[in-house]
Parts: structure tokens; C-alpha cells; sequence
């Protein structure tokens, strides 16, 4: 019974911790303002494990200033650089790529896990 109750705790909290990373993005899509950012360039960071991974310099007009970012979320094939990307900013959050696949996938894993946490820790004999 304890060991029940300690994986409802378990699942319960990993959910609620996926569930708060995705809250920044959330953020940004409902609070932010959505761009069209230039690419104006590659930064390229060595990985151990894949070599080197190529992320997008983007450029932007945000409030009558112009802003320099590099997107380390989203690494790019530098053969196929595109021109524009829409992004979601912020100034005091950051950017976000706004409703992916990947969100979508972890979103509903976090939403499972919480549920899943709860009945565990609720109820009395779950098997």
C-alpha cells in the first residue's frame, strides 16, 4: 500500500513538473506578442554527440528596437535555412515556436500523469 501510494506521489509530481515547463511556452503564446523574425545567420555549438548543431540567429522589430536572438530551441539542417520563422516573444520571458507537436505530445503526458497520480493516491485498493 505504501509502495502504491509513493508511485502515485511519483507520477503526480513528474507531472506537475512537465507541466510547469510547458507553462512558459503557454505564456508566451497567450501573453506574447507573435513576429516574423529574419534568420539572418547560424550559431553553431559543438555537441558530443552529434558533431555540431546549428541554431538560427534571429532578427527582429519588437517596440520600435530591434532584437538580436539566437533560437537554442530549434537547431536547424544548414543546407535548408529558412528566411523568416514566427515566433512568440516576450521581453521579460524569451521566444517559444508557439503550439508544436512536441508540445501537444507533453502535454498530454503531463496531463496523464496527474490524473493517474491522483487516483492512485485516492483510492483505497487499486488491485
Amino acid at each position: 500500500m505504501i509502495i502504491k501510494k509513493n508511485f502515485g506521489v511519483i507520477l503526480l509530481l513528474l507531472g506537475l513538473f512537465l507541466a510547469y515547463g510547458l507553462f512558459k511556452d503557454s505564456r508566451l503564446m497567450l501573453f506574447g506578442t507573435k513576429i516574423k523574425a529574419d534568420v539572418i545567420g547560424l550559431d553553431s555549438v559543438k555537441n558530443k554527440r552529434f558533431g555540431y548543431v546549428h541554431y538560427p540567429v534571429l532578427q527582429f522589430n519588437y517596440k520600435q528596437q530591434q532584437v538580436r536572438l539566437v533560437n537554442d530551441f530549434r537547431s536547424v539542417d544548414p543546407k535548408n535555412v529558412p528566411a523568416h520563422m514566427d515566433i512568440y516573444y516576450a521581453e521579460g520571458i524569451g521566444i517559444s515556436d508557439g503550439f508544436t507537436v512536441i508540445y501537444v505530445i507533453f502535454s498530454i503526458i503531463s496531463i496523464i500523469m496527474i490524473i493517474f497520480g491522483i487516483m492512485v493516491i485516492r483510492t483505497k485498493h487499486l488491485f
